[in-house]
């Protein structure tokens, strides 16, 4: 079988070395079944090895591995081509160590903890950054400020020992707990004055919610009031995540229901972050009702409350353009609902936006009660299955009969209203509602 020509051969290591993590993955499960006669045995080897070598980079360099990824505005970044060229670098100017934590990085070496080399690695890596006169780096400085990334370098065995203990930081501080994280603190402060708020960057990036370093803060500082922590060296973060707040916000009050159920569930989860949010404010520090932050989240929960309710109201409306209605007579009282209109088919751009405002109250449910608008989202949806509810027996009425539209819209109709009551109901009640279409059908 003819082999791949060396010219393409070399194309396609450029692509496997320049790939995400997850097209590596995917092109690595595709090719498992490849046999070494086959002529993509070549491919299946740059891809295991390029698996194994970022294996071992993302080792090495773990601390600064999630500062190589896109994050929030105002946090401590690198453009992610920074990790490649950091350590195809210093594989070329320290190739023994590099060698040698290669080595080290079997799963029973790593279970001992971190080797010392992957910290020399790091530190090497720091200072040859430093240096102007050092061309291996160059291809770096290109990409970010080296001194910035030459310092998160320098962190690293800090952030290396605290990177197990996190996890505890975050989810129940104790006094030892909170000695260690002060420790930790203070040795960064060592460094430089400014790598102390550097360091609670780089641990932040490494948590499912970058927010939670509050609790981390909080500790480190003793509770601080938010006047004292709003004029502190860390201050930058605790404004970040009150940014985020009233972005969220923003997002609530302005997305669009013709993005259909993911944007609905979008919005309603930025909700819930926020609901999170406040909650980490109040417990990490002392808010003052008069103070800079204390005031900005009273009125961030007001605004978020106005939001969700002002959204949820509209609801209504969204479901009365799916699901069309005409007047029983013509001596209808103004605003009752009438029956079901089966004349036209199913709208779906209507029908998205009913769904995008139905996922949006169902996802709320797990902050509406903490959040102060509980009772709204139940009165909205009370309101919403005294809709559906009737609908649906007209519905059905036709579908068995075929008096009073098409029965085969009825059908369709049927499956519509039984998606939307899953919404405002559960599953299970969904579900009643098809058996029951189904039935009148073999009816």
């Amino acid at each position: 079988m003819a082999a791949i020509a060396a010219h393409k051969l070399q194309l396609i290591r450029t692509l496997v070395e320049t790939a995400p993590d997850a097209a590596l993955r995917s092109l690595e499960l595709a090719l498992a079944g490849t046999s070494a006669q086959s002529m993509l045995a070549p491919v299946r080897e740059l891809v295991e090895d390029e698996t194994s070598n970022r294996f071992v980079r993302n080792n090495v360099l773990g601390p600064i591995v999630p500062l190589c990824a896109a994050r929030g505005e105002g946090c401590v970044s690198f453009p992610a081509p920074v990790l490649s060229r950091v350590w195809r670098a210093l594989k070329g100017m320290a190739p023994r160590e590099a060698q040698d934590a290669a080595a080290k990085c079997n799963p029973w070496d790593l279970e001992q903890g971190p080797p010392p080399v992957f910290d020399e690695l790091c530190k090497i890596a720091a200072a040859a950054l430093r240096d102007p006169g050092n061309a291996t780096f160059d291809s770096v400085r290109s990409l970010c400020d080296p001194e910035q990334l030459a310092m998160c370098l320098q962190l690293a065995p800090i952030v290396r020992t605290c990177l197990p203990r996190l996890s505890e930081w975050v989810s129940r501080m104790s006094d030892e707990r909170a000695a260690a994280a002060r420790l930790a603190y203070s040795d960064a402060c060592r460094i430089s004055e400014d790598a102390g708020p550097l360091l609670l960057d780089v641990l932040s990036a490494h948590l499912p919610d970058e927010w939670r370093i509050l609790r981390v803060i909080s500790a480190v500082m003793d509770r601080p009031s938010d006047r004292y922590l709003a004029s502190s060296e860390v201050s930058h973060i605790g404004e970040r995540i009150l940014s985020d707040i009233e972005a969220s916000i923003a997002h609530v009050e302005t997305f669009n229901f013709a993005g259909g159920e993911k944007a609905g569930r979008e919005a309603a989860q930025r909700a819930q972050k926020v609901q999170l949010q406040v909650v980490e404010f109040n417990q990490s520090v002392e808010l003052n009702k008069d103070g800079p932050w204390g005031r900005r989240l009273a009125r961030a929960k007001l605004n978020m409350a106005k939001a969700c309710e002002g959204r949820m109201d509209q609801a209504d409306r969204e479901l009365d353009k799916a699901l069309p209605t005409r007047p029983i007579s013509m001596l209808a009282k103004k605003g009752a609902r009438g029956v079901a209109k089966l004349t036209d088919a199913p709208d779906e751009a209507l029908l998205d936006r009913a769904r995008g405002a139905l996922a949006f109250i169902a996802e709320l449910r797990a902050c509406a009660d903490k959040a102060g608008y509980g009772t709204s989202r139940n009165k909205v949806l009370e309101k919403l299955n005294s809709r559906l509810d009737p609908y649906i027996e007209d519905v059905l009425h036709v579908a068995r009969t075929g008096d009073g539209g098409d029965a085969g819209l009825a059908v369709r109709y049927l499956d519509v209203a039984a998606s939307f009551i899953a919404y405002t109901r559960d599953d299970k009640t969904a579900e009643i509602v098809r058996r029951r279409a189904a039935a009148a059908i073999a009816a």
